[in-house]
């Protein structure tokens, strides 16, 4: 059995008793007690329960979030643990009561688990699964751009997105892309998100993309633009050298967990990390 489809088993199991312990668990799955051990590590990480001594509980704090995305989408967001360091990232970036914009995808959901515990956050998405997260904060003004729900990409496209922006205008907007190569620049694969980037760029002061380390070296459908055009970028430290220094040599603002003291932009992540800007 794959570790995806584990997950969701378990989480399903624990929604629904609240908690279990590994043995139950190794024998449900017919996996090894360390192989149930790893996974629910793993799930804590995520927020979704808490470990205790031979098992786990349902995280009381993520169980609206659970039951609302188990019935949006089947099962919780898969954890991805460079898409979270992206997420705290760009948390550090957004200010107290600027609009910002948080665009499709998971990268989107980490960055609002990120912002959830934060007061006066401000937030314009079409993204179902930010809404749910920062939607139970009651600090938090996120305001969900309405229209047909599209459900295999968890978002919400009204018949006229100009005019549903119009007189609207952005701080900062987070994107994410599907792939990144230098010679073909970035790229997407939903003819929707690459309308709304394109839109938004206009309608902000700042346009971000994350990109998590598995996105460079390929190439999908959509150009959205060269890889030099005018932005900033979140990246993993992990990222190869060669964009990274594609982005130093194009003077493109790059956001890292680096602690590089010279640069640093005066933020500190959780336990102390720094974060950096790199020209």
């Amino acid at each position: 059995m794959y570790k995806q489809e584990r997950h969701k088993q378990i989480k399903d199991y624990i929604t629904e008793h609240k908690q279990a312990d590994v043995q139950t668990l190794s024998s449900m799955l017919g996996v090894s007690g360390a192989t149930i051990r790893t996974d629910l590590n793993e799930l804590e990480k995520a927020g979704f329960i808490v470990r205790f001594h031979g098992g786990a509980a349902l995280n009381s704090a993520g169980f609206h979030e659970a039951e609302i995305n188990l019935a949006l989408r089947g099962s919780n967001v898969e954890y991805n643990q460079n898409k979270e360091e992206l997420g705290k990232i760009a948390s550090h970036l957004i200010q107290e009561r600027e609009w910002i914009f948080l665009g499709l995808g998971t990268s989107s959901y980490y960055i609002a688990k990120a912002l959830s515990q934060r007061r006066n956050i401000f937030v314009l998405t079409n993204n179902m699964l930010v809404a749910n997260i920062l939607g139970a904060n009651p600090s938090c003004q996120t305001l969900v751009i309405g229209g047909i729900v599209h459900a295999d990409g968890m978002y919400t496209l009204p018949d006229n997105l100009e005019k549903e922006l119009e007189n609207k205008h952005i701080s900062k907007a987070f994107f994410s892309v599907d792939g990144a190569r230098i010679k073909y620049g970035y790229t997407l694969t939903d003819i929707d998100a690459y309308d709304t980037i394109n839109l938004l760029r206009t309608k902000c002061d700042e346009l971000f993309l994350a990109i998590d380390e598995s996105k460079y070296g390929k190439r999908t459908f959509l150009k959205i633009a060269d890889m030099d055009f005018p932005h900033s970028v979140i990246i993993n430290e992990s990222t190869p050298a060669k964009y990274k220094q594609f982005y130093l040599n194009h003077n493109i603002p790059v956001y890292t967990s680096s602690i590089l003291s010279s640069n640093r932009i005066g933020a500190e992540g959780d336990e102390g990390d720094e974060i950096s800007y790199r020209l």
